[in-house]
Parts: C-alpha cells; structure tokens; sequence
C-alpha cells in the first residue's frame, strides 16, 4: 500500500512541475508580445517617411524625412503628432522616440 501511496505522490509531482514549466514558457511569450506592442503602429504610408524596413525597425536618413513628410496628406501627418502625443516616450523604441521628437517640430 505504501508503495502504490509514494508511487502516486511521485506521479502528482512530475505532472505538476511540468505544468509549472508550461505556464512559465506561456508567460515569456506573452512578455515577448508586449515587447512588440510597445512599438508604435503606424500605416503603411507612414512608416515608410520614416523606416526602410518597418518590420526591423531600420530609419531612413533624416536627411529623407522632410521629402517624404511633405508627401504624407494632412490627416496622416495629425494622426502620427497625435499618437506621438499619446503614446508615452517611456514605452517607445528609440527610433520611434527619434520619429515622434522629429514630427512634433515639424
């Protein structure tokens, strides 16, 4: 009796360590998706003023900004001062942070 008792608190232990390590797992995924949230979103349009490359986040020179900026119609160039405004630079990449300190100047 004492056997089959010990066998199943070893069973009732390796279930639930394995359990643990998949909640954990679970949760550095999720940390990961916030990572990327806290990338702004921008339209295609957008981003393009900006980023070569919008999935890597690679910034144009900023010698191209102002070209591109003026090709951006007035509601896309409010919409992208507005989500700057919102948008908190704590939580902001640095290029983003970059693009927003660029935009709100000009």
């Amino acid at each position: 009796m004492l056997t089959k008792l010990a066998t199943i608190a070893a069973a009732a232990t390796l279930l639930s360590i394995s359990a643990l390590a998949q909640t954990n797992s679970g949760d550095a995924a999720e940390t990961t998706n916030a990572g990327d949230q806290a990338q702004m979103q921008m339209d295609e349009a957008t981003g393009n003023v900006f980023y070569s490359d919008m999935k890597a986040r690679t910034l144009r020179p900023e010698a191209e900004w102002s070209k591109n900026w003026a090709g951006l119609k007035d509601e896309q160039r409010a919409k992208m001062k507005s989500d700057c405004s919102t948008n908190g630079a704590m939580n902001r990449s640095e290029g983003d942070t970059r693009v927003c300190d660029w935009a709100g100047n000009n």
